[in-house]
């Protein structure tokens, strides 16, 4: 019969419940045997022995009053009290005879007291007699010192009770010596029988403990290598008892997670297999980086343009990819899962390849996270802007030289409208001048925007390079002021600068910086009405400082925020002025060229407000 878990833990507890009870009674046995042993010697010889020792205290004393009567005969102060002491102890030594009498218990002790109840009687009748006779001196002497008299008695009477004592006291002496014996006897066999107990419950725990521990063990091992990766893992443990059931168990698992791990394994391999196809499909380079910046995954194009080789299953983090320089700190955020690189302006193009053959190539780079949000890695992709970027090159170009062509020509009919306003050349009829009015401010709108396109195109090329140096925000914000001052007057607008002091200087060139901030402020004098206030600001931080410029026109809806710096824009409805959408484009490439950023922030009806954030300090020397 197989023998359950239970059933062994309980086999293994009764022979250990069984041995505490046999050396517990056993203990018992032993404590009641020295408890009899004990309680004899009281019984039998300590109660004689007490006797005895009152017996001669009170026989010394009745001896004593004889001597005192003898000594006081003529003083019956003294034979009072010899008398009473006589009666006192003649009691006591009774009640102690009679004690003696009543535990007799050793052999020769019975005739010992038959000898000493003999004297007792002679002794105490003689006693009586000589207290009796009080005055007859010679009578007195007589029956104390006379042949049988009472101290003859006295002494036999102490040699008998002495032999009684000697003999109860060798008796108990003997006892104890048989109970210290037993006592060391009955220590030796309970201390033989608690070793062999302690041998035998040791022995019978080690088995249980040992046939418990054995298939736990193995399936602790069992389940430290599932942990480790592997799960090819079998318990061998064949018993029918809680262990075998849990050795069973857990191999089922274990097989069940082999299949599971096979079918997940397929499935992963199928879904990278999808993944890396995907990738390979696209003509641009795409790359995969871990959250260690190493390569995880990488197209064709990839491999070719940058020479990267993927992470092989096993490796250690080998494909270590070095990112150019502008792309190393956006990487560094996206694998922090801080945020994504998404740029769109042909600035943030970086060139790769070699041998002539540079390949124009604008970098997106975006987090790749769990479900729960954790970043995992980044998916890199360089997407090829090569023909976009020639084509806006030769659009630049194209309209920097239409822009060019077109300005010589209408200079010369701006020109000459001019003189036929002024009538340099004969008196006009008003029919004539009304229409050279309108040539004029036409020209003079055409000639704006030719000027613009100009202006950016130059900006876009870099062929005009920043003469930066360090400026004061004031200085700059108050030279902005005074230029459109004229224009503000005859408006009726107020323009306000609040500027703290001891701002720190911005490197920039302070001419492109001043067309830009003209350009805002003319832009804000356009839709603010009569009667409002335009303010400069200014503000510093840690390494930039900004300037804002805020009026009290209609303001912007949200919708047309994001497209407020876009070529050829204008709010739908608002058609204020003869601008042509390309002044605010123009700033926004004036601050980008000096490393800044611009921020445009408006509701309806608010009004405006834009910030130019300018680095503290800058290095740029060049052209955007």
């Amino acid at each position: 019969m197989t023998l359950t878990l239970k059933r062994r833990i309980f086999l293994t507890l009764v022979p250990l419940l069984l041995l505490l009870a046999v050396l517990g009674s056993a203990g018992v046995l032993l404590l009641l045997r020295l408890g009899d042993s004990i309680n004899a010697i009281l019984r039998e010889n300590y109660a004689s022995v007490i006797a005895m020792e009152r017996l001669n205290e009170a026989v010394e004393r009745i001896d004593s009053s004889f001597q005192i009567a003898l000594s006081g005969r003529h003083d019956e102060a003294l034979v009072q009290r010899a008398r009473r002491q006589y009666e006192q102890n003649s009691a006591t030594y009774r009640e102690a005879l009679q004690t003696e009498q009543g535990n007799i218990t050793l052999d020769g002790e019975g005739a010992l007291v038959s000898q000493l109840t003999s004297l007792t009687d002679q002794y105490l009748s003689r006693g009586d007699a000589f207290h009796n006779q009080p005055g007859d001196d010679a009578a007195q002497k007589q029956a104390y010192y006379g042949k049988s008299g009472l101290y003859e008695t006295f002494i036999e009477i102490k040699d008998v009770s002495g032999k009684i004592f000697r003999l109860n006291q060798n008796n108990m002496e003997d006892a104890g010596r048989e109970a210290r014996r037993l006592a060391v006897q009955s220590l030796t066999w309970f201390g033989v029988g608690l070793v062999l107990a302690i041998c035998l419950a040791l022995l019978l725990a080690l088995n249980t403990v040992r046939s418990i521990l054995r298939p736990i063990e193995a399936i602790t091992l069992a389940a430290q290598q599932i942990s480790a990766g592997n799960p090819d893992q079998v318990v061998p443990y064949v018993g029918q008892d809680e262990l075998g059931q849990l050795a069973q168990a857990f191999n089922t698992m274990a097989h069940h997670l082999r299949e599971y791990r096979q079918s997940q394994s397929a499935q992963l391999l199928r879904a990278q297999q999808t993944i890396q196809a995907t990738i390979d499909s696209f003509p641009d380079p795409v790359l995969v980086i871990d959250f260690e910046g190493s390569v995880e995954m990488a197209n064709p194009a990839a491999r070719r343009l940058l020479g990267v080789v993927p992470r092989q299953k096993g490796q250690a983090a080998s494909g270590i990819w070095q990112p150019p320089d502008p792309l190393q700190q956006p990487l560094a955020e996206a694998l922090k899962g801080q945020r994504d690189y998404l740029p769109e302006g042909f600035d943030r193009v970086i060139l790769l390849g070699s041998n002539g053959r540079e390949t124009a190539m604008l970098p997106r780079i975006l987090t790749i996270r769990d479900p729960s949000g954790n970043a995992l890695g980044a998916a890199v992709v360089l997407q090829d802007v090569s023909r976009l970027r020639l084509l806006d090159q030769v659009k630049s170009n194209l309209v920097a030289t239409a822009s060019h062509e077109l300005k010589t020509p209408l200079t010369s009919v701006r020109l000459a409208v001019h003189l036929l306003l002024e009538e340099a050349v004969g008196p006009l009829t008003p029919k004539q001048t009304e229409l050279l009015l309108d040539a004029r401010e036409n020209s003079e709108r055409l000639l704006a925007m030719v000027n613009n396109l100009l202006d950016l195109a130059r900006l876009e090329q870099g062929s005009r390079q920043l003469e930066v140096k360090h400026e004061s925000p004031q200085s700059l914000l108050q030279v902005a002021a005074e230029a459109v001052k004229p224009r503000a007057e005859d408006k009726g607008v107020e323009i306000v600068l609040d500027v703290p002091p001891d701002l720190p200087t911005v490197a920039v060139d302070a001419s492109r910086l001043g067309h830009a901030l003209r350009n805002l402020l003319d832009n804000a004098l356009t839709y603010t009405e009569r009667g409002g206030r335009i303010t400069l600001g200014a503000s510093a931080d840690a390494d930039a400082v900004t300037l804002s410029i805020a009026d009290m026109g209609i303001g912007i809806s949200r919708e047309h925020l994001p497209h407020v710096f876009e070529k050829f824009f204008r709010v739908p409805g608002q058609s204020r002025g003869t601008g042509t959408g390309l002044g605010l484009a123009i700033v926004n490439e004036i601050v980008t060229a000096h490393g800044g950023t611009i921020t445009c922030e408006s509701e309806p009806g608010k009004g405006t407000v834009f910030r130019l954030r300018l680095p503290v300090t800058s290095d740029r020397q060049g052209g955007h």
